[in-house]
């Protein structure tokens, strides 16, 4: 599979928990590209307005220990999730830009080539305030091995 890019499901489901153990969950299911390049997964897919981010490309290298997230489009967001590491960045959207910073607590990736799952759970700043804790479960199917 190394270069050749598959047609994949991707099922991507985010949790969020503010303060007050208050929880808003979305699920989205969309078709994805799925291919390895210099030992790395990768996983694209385009954003829907479920997301809030239509006109979004969402590409996501997926290392042993690290994953990636790269936003292009409509709105634009560079993060890398590392168990204890706090990573800030800038998520940029037609209505302006914030200053987001994540705090993985678990950085779990469970990939093969024929696809998998990658659980990511972390603490969401935004500029020097918490203001979650979140759950991203992002799943990959082969088409051919979705029923």
């Amino acid at each position: 599979m190394h270069g050749l890019k598959k047609d994949v499901l991707v099922k991507v489901r985010g949790t969020q928990t503010n303060d007050l153990g208050e929880q808003d969950s979305i699920e989205l299911i969309t078709e994805g590209r799925f291919f390895i390049r210099d030992q790395h997964y990768y996983i694209l897919y385009n954003e829907t307005q479920l997301s809030g981010m239509e006109g979004t490309t969402t590409t996501l290298k997926v290392e042993p220990r690290r994953v990636t997230l790269n936003r292009m489009g409509t709105a634009e967001q560079k993060t890398t999730f590392e168990t204890g590491i706090l990573n800030a960045g800038f998520y940029v959207t037609p209505y302006g830009t914030m200053r987001i910073s994540v705090l993985p607590s678990k950085v779990e990736v469970d990939l093969t080539e024929q696809g998998g799952s990658i659980n990511l759970e972390y603490e969401l700043q935004l500029g020097q305030e918490k203001v979650s804790d979140n759950q991203l479960q992002i799943t990959v199917q082969h088409l051919e091995n979705y029923a």
